[in-house]
């Protein structure tokens, strides 16, 4: 029997596994994807964020953030983090580093899907293992959490998110937001020579669509 099984090896899946590992206990992740998984994401890490990566040991390549600047056609307004910097960086690059700090920990990934899983008063068994504690870290739409009808009915406006990626020296050490009436635009520096621009809108559009919606 291991300590610990986690189904789904994202960046909140690593973390526990890699917090289990530092505990002492044997980790192992079940994950479907191999390497490094991409998404849109605005790739800016909070200070908190990047006190929690240290904390585990965690190192990620990026661009120090002093703070966020919010802006439309008409007004703009900046908030520094204060003595505590964030971190850009691209989401490959923080999932490839928890990755690493997680198998020298010594924890296993085994490629698969946790749909199903059985509990009894000494434990859980999924995916063949059997272990002392699972956790649910398998996403937005967890088959796992739908087995045990832990789904909430669905409710709200979608929302829709694009992100690209353009080779230009950052010209910032803020994210800033942009604001449209359709949505708002994430601009994080994320290397010495790239800026993310991610945009989340409840209109379905493309994203030229979209970004010929902000004036700036």
């Amino acid at each position: 029997m291991i300590d610990v099984l986690v189904a789904g090896g994202g960046p909140a899946g690593l973390a526990t596994a890699i917090h289990a590992a530092l505990l002492g206990m044997e980790a192992v992740v079940v994950e479907p994807r191999a390497g490094p998984v991409d998404k849109a994401c605005g790739e800016g890490v909070m200070p908190g964020g990047v006190a929690a990566l240290a904390a585990m040991g965690v190192t990620v390549p990026g661009r120090p953030l002093r703070g966020i600047h919010y802006l439309d056609d008409r007004r703009g307004v900046r908030a520094t983090f204060g003595p505590a910097m964030g971190l850009g960086a691209r989401r490959v690059a923080l999932h490839a580093s928890l990755a690493r700090r997680a198998a020298d920990l010594g924890v296993k990934t085994v490629t698969g899907r946790i749909a199903h899983a059985v509990q009894d008063g000494d434990g859980v068994e999924a995916a063949g293992l059997r272990a002392r504690w699972l956790v649910a870290a398998d996403g937005l739409h967890s088959p796992l959490r739908r087995s045990l009808g832990l789904d909430a009915p669905p409710g709200g406006v979608r929302r829709y998110g694009l992100r690209r990626h353009y080779r230009v020296a950052p010209w910032t050490d803020f994210v800033e937001v942009h604001w449209s009436g359709h949505g708002e635009a994430y601009v994080t520096p994320v290397g010495d020579d790239l800026v993310g621009v991610a945009i989340l809108s409840s209109a379905r559009r493309t994203y030229d669509e979209h970004l010929a919606g902000f004036g700036a």
